[in-house]
């Protein structure tokens, strides 16, 4: 179970993605560093959902990004 803590731990930090991925527009973004909004925990698996610096958001997985 996911606590609290570990939720407030990468809200709003910057990430880097590790390969190209989609955003829900379907545009290929890589060279970015969109801010974590918000950690959630979906059929057992670990997601962050994402904005990038034009306001568009996509789930990635923890295995998809680096957290700085």
């Amino acid at each position: 179970m996911m606590s609290n803590m570990e939720t407030v731990e990468v809200v709003g930090r910057h990430c880097r993605l590790l390969r190209p991925e989609r955003d829900h527009e379907g545009r290929t973004r890589f060279g970015e560093q969109p801010t974590i909004l918000r950690q959630v925990r979906n059929l057992d698996r670990c997601m962050y959902l994402v904005q990038f610096g034009d306001g568009a958001t996509t789930f990635l997985f923890p295995d998809e990004v680096t957290i700085e």
